[in-house]
């Protein structure tokens, strides 16, 4: 279960789509994304419900053919410029989509269903950018959203800790949006946790609250403590601001 970063990045292919968790600055196992874009992986599809950095390193190692997602950002920092440029010349294919609308698709794929019904989005130009159906609510006839489910191949999500069998926990109280990395992880068929540290299963047990995925849902946990810098780990360190703004400076 517990593996070297080198042997859970080989569970990714070329050409996968690979789900990255986390949102905006919070949460992104950079450790881990920077392995992939050192691994050579090719014509990959990014799934990141808010992207930021880690949209802009895998662009920069040329990993990527499309993103899909709802944001691209750096929040108070400013644009992804890298990713705003590589859209805007149709390097890459932006599929954008509404936050409820990705969240349906993955909320489908977790709980096995083709696909799961919405309001949200109707009427919009998403709705024929994607190839959306309609369908008709069986029982009052009213007219509704088909969003098909979203599998991704391989989802990575950095957490705060894992027992040596894999049961993975995260902080209380949760941290922004941390249900969706666990949505993700559940939509995807291969999942990889990189954790900051691996305590004994006694440990977890007495904290059992915390536990937030289990042995049989990952595939990989890696141990590398301030995998996610330079984004932040709430409530373990913040953003790294400084290196956020160098790194930056380098895609002028």
């Amino acid at each position: 279960m517990i593996v070297s970063l080198d042997d859970a990045i080989s569970l990714i292919r070329d050409g996968d789509t690979v789900a990255i968790g986390g949102a905006v600055l919070s949460r992104k196992p950079m450790a881990a994304v920077q392995a992939l874009c050192e691994s050579g992986r090719r014509n990959l599809e990014l799934v990141t419900f808010a992207g930021s950095l880690e949209v802009e390193r895998l662009l920069a190692a040329g990993a990527l053919r499309a993103v899909r997602s709802s944001y691209v950002g750096l929040g108070s920092h400013g644009q992804a410029r890298r990713f705003t440029a590589a859209a805007a010349a149709g390097e890459i294919e932006d599929l954008e989509e509404s936050e409820w609308m990705l969240l349906g698709r993955l909320r489908a794929a977790a709980a096995g269903m083709p696909f799961i019904v919405t309001r949200a989005g109707m009427g919009s130009d998403l709705v024929s950018a994607r190839g959306l159906r309609e369908v008709s609510d069986p029982y009052s006839q009213e007219r509704l959203l088909a969003i098909p489910a979203l599998h991704p191949d391989v989802a990575i999500v950095h957490a705060w800790r894992s027992d040596p069998g894999g049961n993975i926990q995260m902080s209380w109280p949760p941290d922004h949006l941390a249900d969706v990395d666990l949505l993700i992880a559940r939509a995807a068929r291969r999942v990889i946790v990189t954790v900051e540290q691996v305590v004994g299963a006694d440990e977890v047990v007495a904290n059992a609250r915390d536990t937030v995925l289990y042995p049989f849902e990952i595939d990989a946990v890696v141990v590398i403590e301030h995998g996610a810098i330079p984004t932040a780990l709430p409530p373990f360190y913040e953003v790294d601001a400084a290196a956020l703004v160098e790194e930056q400076g380098e895609y002028n």
